[in-house]
């Protein structure tokens, strides 16, 4: 049974974004890095969201996100401005991300243009409804049919509003974070991935979760799938040209008669031993890599074990963090809901300041004399509510003795 693929991979930098693009629209006539790819099939590729240059429509994309990032720079020390293109390269955000969807050859053998397109239109539906990117966030897709197996490329820029806890206002930022938060949450993505396509009929399973296997990058992968690939080739090699060599010379030698013993030339002796010897070191090899693999298994393991702790320390922290912006949010707005009361309560102290009733006067000015100790009026607010009424001594000797006291704690 073929699997439903779906996976991400951060592009940190925008020359990062540069040699995507220049991979993903095949624009070299030769690929180093992926000899797989057959470019004479390139022309068979499907661009279902297209892009000339990643970088120009990574700015295009982002227009909004300049404007504001000089409108800020222009309030900055000559010091600490930097230019947009700096800024996002040294964020440790992403400017962009790339999901990659596939299965195997299984999967798209014999599958006809319609079919293979009602799977793409359907993983585009995927990145839009359960996903939530816009179509205008995503820079590029394109299906490739140039490699072993056909798979998907599509490149978004999760370019947001977001509240800014520092500050207390909302900016644009790229933040990936906000449409794939944490470990779990892609793994129930990648459950509705295989939903969604299972409901419309493509036979595809669901891969075993929480294997805590980290995939590696493509470029890793790759590297990795190549060496073992020279590996297994140059054993081959040298079993062949032993091979070739033992059956030659025994072509070569004198026929004999059959008898119980074979009596063999000393050169076909000494073939024989070398190829025991290179047998004998392969095997050593074996051993030797097989207790290696033994030991970092283990120290994988208490690895993703201390791994796995630090994740759920991230997903409290991030949570904390929220909720934290959230209260300083109540808070800005409390403050502010604050400001408006007591200015709307100027007037009202004022008028009770002015009327003939003393108790009432007498509990105002305590509570006027509280909000200033409390720094939620200060002295010329106190001046302007008490101005030409009986109290407005009363004040001014408050506030001069507020003042000497302040003035005397410094001095000490």
């Amino acid at each position: 049974m073929s699997y439903a693929i779906f996976r991400g991979e951060g592009i940190k930098t925008l020359q990062e974004l540069s040699q995507k693009g220049s991979h993903n629209e095949r624009t070299k006539e030769k690929y180093k890095s992926n000899p797989n790819i057959r470019i004479e099939d390139s022309k068979n590729n499907i661009e279902i969201i297209k892009c000339n240059k990643y970088v120009d429509k990574f700015y295009e994309m982002t227009k909004e996100y300049q404007k504001e990032h000089y409108d800020r720079m222009k309030n900055m020390r000559a010091d600490r401005k930097k230019s947009f293109h700096d800024m996002v390269n040294d964020s440790k955000s992403v400017v962009a991300d790339e999901m990659i969807f596939t299965s195997d050859k299984d999967f798209f053998k014999n599958m006809s243009k319609e079919e293979l397109m009602n799977w793409a239109n359907e993983t585009m539906n995927f990145v839009y409804e359960d996903l939530g990117y816009t179509k205008e966030q995503v820079l590029h897709a394109v299906i490739h049919m140039d490699e072993k197996v056909p798979h998907l490329h599509c490149v978004v820029v999760p370019l947001v509003k977001k509240y800014d806890k520092r500050t207390g206002t909302i900016k644009y930022t790229i933040s990936k974070r906000s449409y794939v938060k944490s470990d779990l949450h892609l793994c129930e993505l990648q459950d509705k991935y295989h939903e969604r396509l299972t409901k419309k009929g493509f036979k595809l399973e669901r891969g075993e979760k929480h294997t805590g296997v980290k995939h590696l990058s493509m470029g890793q992968f790759k590297n990795v799938a190549r060496y073992y690939d020279r590996q297994a080739y140059k054993s081959k090699k040298k079993i062949e040209e032993q091979y070739w060599k033992i059956k030659g010379t025994l072509q070569n030698s004198k026929k004999k008669a059959l008898t119980d013993k074979v009596i063999i030339a000393g050169e076909i002796y000494h073939i024989l031993l070398d190829f025991l010897d290179m047998y004998s070191e392969e095997i050593q090899n074996m051993v030797t890599s097989r207790t290696f693999v033994e030991s970092l298994n283990e120290f994988t393991c208490d690895y993703r074990k201390l791994e796995k702790q630090f994740k759920n320390s991230l997903i409290d922290i991030n949570y904390l963090e929220d909720e934290n912006g959230k209260l300083h949010e109540d808070k800005t707005n409390l403050l502010n809901f604050i400001n408006h009361l007591l200015l709307i309560l100027k007037e009202f102290f004022r008028e009770i300041l002015l009327s003939n009733d003393k108790k009432k006067k007498e509990k105002t000015m305590d509570i006027l004399k509280e909000c200033y100790e409390n720094d939620l009026y200060n002295s010329s607010d106190l001046k302007e509510i008490s101005k030409d009424t009986d109290t407005e001594l009363e004040v001014n000797d408050f506030i001069n003795k507020e003042s000497l006291e302040k003035d005397y704690d410094i001095f000490k």
